[in-house]
């Protein structure tokens, strides 16, 4: 996506474009002429498509031939896009080896779709032909990923192939019969349980209209708008251009799905405003990381994991929102009390009122209609029942007829007609990214399920754990955490709740808790060191150390770490249980996540000495632990350290350099 400018008196200018940096998420070819023109015609049909099937009136195709089609559009685009090999010359344009594989896709993808009928009535068998279709869709989609995603969940594919192909030359506990190659093409090609299978059949209909309506809703101005709006709550309290980061990017991470998509595109103005009002490189970059990461779990809009979700567990969408709405709270709450008490503790001002909109220029309705309408009344569908992907429609609908109604002159209603087309063309090639990974997640998911070794997983896990449910929670956080070192979150969530999912409901925890606690760490891994994507193109649009970038973002983010523990030992906290319950749950962990930032940034309302941290530290792990004891003792210690500091004398506040 193309970042709008921020409407300001003095617009800030991007220190560093988005083609400049450098991240685990590579860049797509720039075509233009008739090659241009054809690869956008494609990406246009792609997005009509899932929208066209996102209709109530309409509904999707059989699951097989929805998802071939769905396919067939994000591997032509896929690799008339995207290099096999970035730098070299011939990435500038698509080349004959690119052309062949994009025709081998539809060959491969072409065979489902005109022998589905066989194929349903033959679920166990296979021809020639198509084993060696099946082993080409196979190569294929491994290239794909390889692409756009990276070596790492080539690898994974790879590995989880050969797994399966030589199980009985594997000695011991994790050892297996093996299958031969007509087998496994047999789950890979001709069924449900591989390539085409229930994850990609999630995104072949919810996740791809999503993108689309997040493609729209930022192209016809609502993520302007949303700016403008972070500006006018946040801009002028301590930190402002810190917290309109975390405003904005909470809002551009639900409709991307990807924190290091979201840290291009909101990082650019948002970190350069933040460093020219004399905040220090590293603290901008993470304040950006962090707030980038979390976007997609805030609803209403969720990001794609949240659909994928919701289908893994058979529930509604809106269960899912309701249920991630107070950990999100609880996540913002933390990064945003951390912002605010450490630019008291540097004395960081507030945003210039030149540089802050007047409210009655964003709440116009030619400006707010675009964000507010298409968002509520996607909430409004959801409440209601409705499916996601009715719901969705209908908010595209909604969004295309406000924008182009909303032209100021008939002149203007023309051109923004035909701007609808760089929407819709955003939102095609939006799909790719995801439809990929997707795809080469059924290979290795098709391979955990066909050889059992899900189950010797969760077995593993609940052994080394030794029983203890708190063991086992942490194992499992560190499997999520390294699993999201080098996948993206929809991958790294994926791929962990098919073996770490399981064994936490086997251990008693709640399917949706054990799923959320999965989910909540692959965001995580975005900024957790070594591998933080997020915090290296943060870093990069800071030009910060990104060493000390991924350590500041990681103090920003300790409530992530910390409520997925919290609503795993307290459910109330995901609107399971008495009212009464979910409110004083709620209560007592937003003031230890409160109480948690002001210890790890050393300032509550007078900068803090080494005792009182570790006494703020220690009420807040009382108070996010569950328990009427345990809470009244942390409420004890955080008023004790509170009147400390207030009886002491001020010292004079030095501004940053």
């Amino acid at each position: 996506m193309t970042p709008a400018r921020p409407s300001s008196a003095a617009p800030v200018e991007p220190e560093v474009l988005p083609g400049e940096i450098k991240s685990d998420e590579p860049d797509a070819r720039t075509l233009t002429g008739a090659v241009g023109a054809g690869v956008a015609l494609v990406a246009v049909a792609f997005a009509l498509f899932h929208t066209y099937t996102a209709a109530p009136f309409v509904g999707s195709f059989p699951d097989l031939i929805q998802r071939s089609v769905h396919l067939s559009f994000a591997f032509v685009l896929c690799f008339l896009l995207y290099p096999a090999w970035p730098g070299r010359s011939s990435a500038r344009r698509p080349t004959v080896l690119d052309a062949a594989l994009a025709a081998a896709a539809l060959v491969a993808l072409g065979y489902i779709i005109r022998h589905y009928d066989w194929i349903m009535e033959n679920p166990s068998d296979s021809t020639r032909t198509g084993v060696i279709l099946g082993t080409v869709l196979t190569v294929l989609t491994l290239e794909a990923a390889r692409r756009t995603i990276g070596l790492i969940f080539t690898a994974l594919g790879v590995i989880a192939i050969a797994y399966a192909y030589l199980g009985a030359s594997i000695p011991g506990a994790w050892g297996h019969r093996g299958f031969d190659w007509v087998t496994i093409q047999e789950s890979l090609y001709l069924s449900t349980q591989g390539i085409l299978g229930n994850v990609t059949g999630i995104s072949a209909t919810l996740v791809a209209v999503f993108l689309v309506f997040g493609a729209i809703l930022y192209h016809t101005g609502g993520g302007e708008t949303f700016v403008d709006l972070a500006k006018l709550i946040a801009g002028r309290s301590h930190g402002g251009p810190a917290k309109v980061s975390v405003f904005s990017s909470a809002f551009f991470g639900t409709i991307s799905g990807s924190a290091v998509a979201n840290v291009v595109v909101d990082g650019i103005f948002n970190i350069p405003l933040m460093k020219r009002m004399k905040y220090k490189a590293e603290f901008a970059a993470a304040v950006e990381a962090t707030a980038s990461s979390g976007g997609q779990i805030m609803p209403p809009v969720m990001g794609a994991g949240a659909f994928i979700m919701a289908e893994l567990l058979q529930i509604s969408y809106t269960q899912v929102a309701i249920a991630a709405a107070l950990p999100a709270i609880l996540y913002y709450l933390g990064c945003g009390a951390a912002i605010h008490f450490e630019a008291r503790r540097l004395g960081l001002g507030t945003i210039p009122r030149a540089l802050i909109p007047r409210a009655r220029d964003v709440f116009a309705w030619r400006r707010s209609a675009a964000l507010f309408i298409p968002v509520i009344l996607l909430t409004y569908f959801l409440l209601q029942g409705y499916t996601a992907q009715t719901s969705t429609f209908w908010s595209i609908i909604a969004s295309l007829i406000i924008f182009v109604l909303s032209g100021s002159s008939l002149a203007d209603c023309r051109a923004r007609v035909l701007g609808l087309w760089r929407a819709f063309e955003a939102g095609g090639k939006g799909i790719v990214l995801v439809a990929t990974l997707i795809a080469a997640a059924g290979i290795v998911i098709g391979m955990i399920n066909l050889t059992g070794v899900g189950v010797k997983l969760s077995e593993f896990i609940i052994g080394t754990a030794g029983g203890s449910f708190l063991g086992a929670l942490f194992l499992a956080m560190v499997v999520c955490l390294i699993l999201g070192m080098g996948l993206p979150t929809t991958a790294a969530y994926v791929l962990a709740a098919s073996v770490v999912a399981p064994a936490l409901i086997k251990l008693g925890a709640l399917p949706l808790a054990a799923h959320l606690f999965v989910f909540y760490f692959a965001i995580i891994s975005a900024i957790t060191p070594p591998v933080c994507a997020a915090v290296y193109v943060a870093a990069a649009i800071a030009r910060a150390d990104w060493v000390k970038t991924a350590l500041i973002a990681t103090r920003l983010g300790l409530a992530g770490f910390i409520a997925p523990y919290m609503f795993i030992y307290a459910p109330a906290l995901l609107w399971q249980g008495p009212l009464v319950e979910i409110a004083w749950v709620t209560v007592t962990a937003c003031v230890g996540v409160i109480a948690l930032a002001a210890g790890s940034m050393g300032y509550l309302v007078r900068p803090a000495s080494l005792r009182e941290r570790a006494a703020l530290l220690a009420a807040a792990l009382l108070l996010i632990k569950p328990g009427l004891a345990t809470d009244l003792a942390g409420f004890a210690l955080l008023g004790a350290v509170l009147a400390i500091q207030r009886l002491r004398p001020a010292p004079v506040a030095q501004p940053a350099s």
